[in-house]
């Protein structure tokens, strides 16, 4: 009996020590000591009645997409902070390669002033591509990671995706696509999925449709409801995301690969954890950003130099350097400093 009680005076110990004094001495110091980060580093702005609301954390990325906004660094979470999750790719790793040509290919300008700045990449893109027929089947035979990629988009809508449902729909009228992955894959014995059929979906498709692309396009329905199907289309927004990394290797375009603008790796590739709540201060003050930002939020009749002089200093103000300057180039915290722009530079004023 005696060790009876020993043993549950014991846990009561330790549940009191671990779960009760130990968890609240942590609470009454963090409130103590530094109350607003304890609480979540919380942003607040002037509401649309004044009031002040929350508009997120400083140490939680957010997906901006407008171009009156600094972007932030891409995210493998989604920019869900309860699903933090890392890319973890290393530089050789084609899967990387993939995604970062993807987000170039539809970001990516030609320096000023440069011979091929007439136009820009993704027009060249697009008529490179009309310029070979089968360009299609080329692709998703050299990119097979890039082509795989592409028949499994839109996974969460349906069991294969519109892409995928595509493929299958596809390897049925055509056969032919499903007999070629047979031949080449003997061994298998279960059915193939879009991923697999995807070479040979281009090259029939390249076939019946030379010079297209399969297009996701979206129609309304006679109720109004929203409908994406894929149709045989000219070279869209998807061909000079898909094919950039292709255009970017054929000799043919060196001349305008030497124009284009380098942009800042951290424009492109996702940080950690997928929540890294700051970019470079030379990712913000690039053309791909400042540029951006200013020619949206300058008003009408309003001096553009001196708007994007003055949106250029405002970013240089909440710049830092980490560990008090020690390490690293200087950051800028993105939704500290687009809440400032909207302070300062009001969308209502803007064009």
């Amino acid at each position: 009996m005696k060790a009876l009680l020993s043993n549950l005076l014991l846990v009561v110990l330790s549940v009191a020590i671990c779960c009760v004094l130990y968890p609240l001495g942590l609470w009454t110091f963090g409130q103590a000591v530094f109350p607003t980060k304890a609480n979540g580093s919380l942003l607040t702005a002037p509401g649309p009645d004044g009031a002040p609301r929350v508009v997120g954390s400083s140490q939680i990325a957010q997906p901006f997409t407008g171009d009156e906004y600094f972007w932030p660094r891409p995210s493998a979470a989604g920019y869900n902070g309860a699903a933090a999750s890392g890319s973890n790719w290393g530089a050789n790793n084609p899967k990387l390669r993939d995604r970062v040509a993807q987000q170039l290919g539809s970001i990516v300008q030609y320096k000023k002033g440069s011979p091929s700045a007439i136009r820009t990449p993704q027009q060249d893109v697009k008529a490179w591509y009309s310029l070979k027929p089968d360009r299609a089947a080329d692709w998703a035979g050299e990119y097979s990671v890039a082509a795989s990629n592409w028949a499994k988009t839109d996974l969460a809508k349906d069991k294969y995706g519109l892409q995928g449902e595509y493929i299958l729909a596809w390897a049925q009228r055509h056969p032919e696509v499903v007999e070629d992955w047979k031949k080449a894959n003997p061994t298998r014995a279960d059915e193939p999925k879009p991923e697999d059929l995807v070479a040979g979906f281009f090259a029939s498709f390249a076939k019946t449709h030379p010079g297209k692309w399969p297009a996701a396009v979206e129609s309304r329905d006679t109720d109004g409801t929203a409908t994406k199907r894929i149709v045989p289309a000219g070279p869209d927004a998807a061909v000079h995301a898909n094919f950039f990394d292709m255009w970017l290797q054929d000799p043919a375009n060196r001349d305008k690969v030497q124009d284009l603008e380098p942009v800042p790796a951290d424009m492109v590739t996702a940080s950690g954890a997928g929540l890294d709540p700051h970019i470079t201060l030379r990712n913000a003050l690039s053309v791909y950003q400042l540029d951006r930002v200013a020619a949206k939020r300058t008003p009408p009749g309003a001096n553009a130099g001196q708007v994007r002089a003055e949106i250029e200093s405002l970013a240089r103000e909440h710049s830092f350097v980490p560990l008090s300057g020690l390490v690293g180039e200087p950051l800028v915290n993105v939704l500290e400093l687009n809440r400032e722009l909207d302070a300062k530079f009001p969308l209502t004023a803007a064009k």
